[in-house]
């Protein structure tokens, strides 16, 4: 994770001494017109019949922002909102990361604001990225943490890594180790593997030297690491492949629909879609097959790590 700098483009010589019109993001699909003024060294806006809006008491203001823009007083930073009101003016730095992100550095930590100037992320941290699906990643003392969109503590900055957020979930990494955290919950089922899948059905995919099986929830090993391929369950069937032949087995690991198609994918509504001999077509728990003119599009492939790589 790269270091935020420290926004000393507050004080940007380019733009200070004359006028600049601005778009201030008030709310989404709303913007509203302001026009830059300075008056002996402060800088504000009018609106543009010339109406002051914000007086011009700060000393230096960055452009506006998804309807923040942080500016300076007395030595200190924070950020401005459209209706004049401010964050608190306590901070060492201020700056919009991706242009999107409100971002304050306080005692050489850093920390981040939501969209109204309220802090999200207290500044105690080396570094902060920006929100994703609504959580937060922190780094400390080279650790990652997860914060969510409440600024509530949901991991703790202890991991090596982190994966992306996918369905309210990621993968994490501590010590050579694979886990996965459940975001909603705030539990972590970690394991020996060097990556797990989501979990689904109770069940999550793991993979050791190229090889799949399963966990169930308490992350014990309930189908063995005998796979080359496999999908994710659901009604109680999952999609596996050996020798580049595929079927479907049950939370048993019994073979259900023996491996011989070209691809399978999902079970769903008590039977599965399959691929053979480049036609596309159904199979049920029996057995039965079915070749409709028109099978359902093909989902694509899971986007995290069920192929055999």
């Amino acid at each position: 994770m790269k270091k935020s700098p420290i926004l000393l483009s507050l004080l940007f010589p380019a733009i200070m001494g004359y006028s600049q019109t601005l778009t201030a993001g008030k709310t989404e699909g709303d913007s509203l017109l302001l026009v830059k003024i300075e008056k002996a060294g402060k800088y504000g806006f009018t609106d543009t019949s010339g109406k002051v809006v914000i007086a011009p008491v700060y000393d230096a203001i960055a452009p506006f922002h998804n309807g923040l823009a942080a500016v300076k007083k007395n030595k200190k930073y924070g950020f401005l909102l459209v209706d004049g009101k401010t964050s608190s003016l306590k901070y060492d730095s201020a700056w919009m990361k991706e242009g999107r992100y409100p971002m304050v550095k306080l005692n050489g930590k850093t920390g981040m604001l939501d969209n109204k100037g309220k802090e999200l992320v207290s500044p105690k941290y080396d570094d902060v990225a920006g929100l994703r699906d609504g959580y937060v990643s922190v780094f400390l003392d080279g650790k990652y943490g997860v914060v969510n969109s409440k600024g509530k503590m949901i991991l703790q900055p202890e991991y090596e890594h982190l994966g992306f957020v996918t369905n309210g979930s990621m993968l994490v990494y501590i010590g050579g180790k694979c886990g996965r955290a459940d975001l909603e919950k705030g539990k972590v089922v970690m394991t020996p593997y060097e990556k797990v899948g989501p979990f689904r059905d109770g069940m999550a995919w793991v993979r050791q030297e190229k090889k799949f099986g399963f966990i169930n929830i308490k992350g014990e090993l309930v189908i063995p690491l005998v796979y080359d391929w496999v999908g994710n369950f659901n009604e109680g069937m999952v999609a596996v492949a050996t020798d580049r032949k595929y079927g479907f087995i049950n939370k048993a690991n019994q073979v259900v629909i023996a491996q011989k198609y070209d691809k399978a994918y999902t079970y769903s509504k008590g039977r599965g879609l399959i691929r053979l001999n480049g036609r596309i077509g159904y199979v049920d728990k029996d057995g039965n097959e079915s070749w409709p003119e028109a099978a359902a599009a093909l989902p694509q492939e899971p986007a995290e790590g069920t192929l055999n790589k």
